[in-house]
């Protein structure tokens, strides 16, 4: 068979790159500046894969790689610049002090090394299937790298090589759940179901919780999606369960976890677009009488709520580090709306940052107009030196 030359790549505007016999490519925010910054994009396909002096001195020079073809002699390419990263430090160091630009001073050796490791990418098509072989089984591809699903608009994306490895190395992990019997996963950036004694606690607020079937549940944060399951678990079939999370990730995540614990159904849980707490929820239906909008309402509310009171450097954080307590307090201004007459919000948090978290915590709770109805705690080691025992809670909470 006769290989074709190369496909010519031009750049076509700040969202996607144009490839001759692909078409557009979405390029997802997070790489849009290693894209388009120099317009050096270059397709390496099939037999091209073997010339690896050569794609590694096009990723030296500043531009980007986009592989095509087996997986194995793919992995060949990575190990091959991986075994060089050092004269990668060393190009990136000389274009550093040539460029004028404020953005490329100061960074660090490692910053520039995952910037030239980054310039290996791949495509996926519109449906998320990479363009390699074997095509690794990995669904809700573009939400994993932290994108929403209709980012692309239906279009091929690019992701970089390291980006889908550091996906799968995540997906690879199980954590067993001894209150579900079943093992979850967690991808890169959402927080892992480490923490038995947190979702015992929750388990312990769910059977105590007063209840007639059908409920209605809302998991705010819903992370992996141990406690939407948890919910849908104990309160029944019939529970019709809606899981939100800020983080594509956490979304797809929770879509993954509840194809694994219910291969064979749904069981009545809705995953939400990503979105910030109850954002993802849109009005229900106007309602003249209420001279207003009617919200989508839940019989119970669940919110395992960021518990270190600090500044979240990065998206792993999100999930436990909150700024002076300020999702906290958002929560609780918008969380009545969406609460049922008689329902219950069961709210988790741990008392790490201090008892002054903690009464800061109590005094939003009662300013909000909840009552604490009763209180599930367990104490636990920390691996800190400063402060070895940490109480985790969970409130059950109902209008005052």
């Amino acid at each position: 068979m006769k290989e074709e030359s190369p496909p010519q790549i031009c750049q076509s505007s700040n969202l996607f790159y144009f490839v001759s016999n692909i078409g557009e490519l979405y390029v997802p925010a997070e790489y849009q500046e290693i894209v388009f910054a120099r317009a050096r994009v270059k397709l390496f396909a099939h037999r091209e894969l073997g010339h690896l002096n050569r794609i590694f001195t096009h990723i030296r020079l500043g531009g980007v790689a986009v592989v095509e073809g087996e997986w194995e002699q793919i992995l060949v390419v990575m190990e091959y610049i991986e075994r060089h990263k050092q004269d990668l430090i060393q190009e990136s160091h000389r274009h550093a002090k040539q460029r004028a630009r404020r953005a490329s001073r100061g960074k660090s050796a490692s910053h520039l090394l995952k910037e030239a490791l980054a310039r290996l990418m791949c495509w996926a098509d519109a449906n998320g299937i990479l363009q390699v072989e074997p095509a690794p089984h990995l669904p809700y591809l573009l939400e994993l790298a932290g994108e929403p699903a209709a980012a692309n608009q239906g279009k091929p994306f690019l992701l970089p090589l390291i980006k889908i490895q550091q996906i799968q190395d995540a997906l690879a992990h199980t954590y067993p759940i001894r209150a579900l019997n079943a093992s979850l996963i967690a991808s890169e950036n959402v927080l892992a179901p480490r923490s038995q004694e947190t979702i015992e606690c929750f388990q312990e607020a769910l059977q105590h919780v007063h209840r007639e079937e059908p409920v209605t549940v809302a998991d705010i944060g819903c992370g992996s999606g141990c406690l939407t399951l948890l919910a849908q678990r104990e309160l029944g079939e019939q529970t019709e369960v809606y899981a939100s999370d800020l983080l594509p990730e956490a979304v797809a995540t929770t879509k993954l976890n509840i194809q694994r614990v219910f291969p064979n159904t749904s069981r009545n849980i809705h995953v939400m677009p990503p979105g910030d707490l109850f954002s993802p929820f849109p009005p229900k239906v106007r309602c003249p009488a209420k001279r207003g909008i009617y919200h989508l309402q839940f019989d119970v509310i669940l919110f395992n709520a960021p518990w270190v009171v600090a500044r979240a450097r990065n998206r792993a954080e999100l999930a436990i580090h909150d700024e002076k307590q300020r999702t906290l307090k958002r929560f609780f201004e918008q969380a009545p709306d969406f609460l049922k007459p008689g329902g219950a919000i069961l709210l988790g948090y741990a008392d790490a940052s201090g008892p002054k978290a903690i009464a800061t915590l109590e005094t939003t709770i009662a300013a909000a107009g909840f009552v604490c109805n009763n209180l599930f705690k367990r104490r636990i080691a920390t691996h800190r030196s400063k402060r070895k025992w940490e109480q985790i809670r969970v409130y059950v909470l109902g209008r005052g």
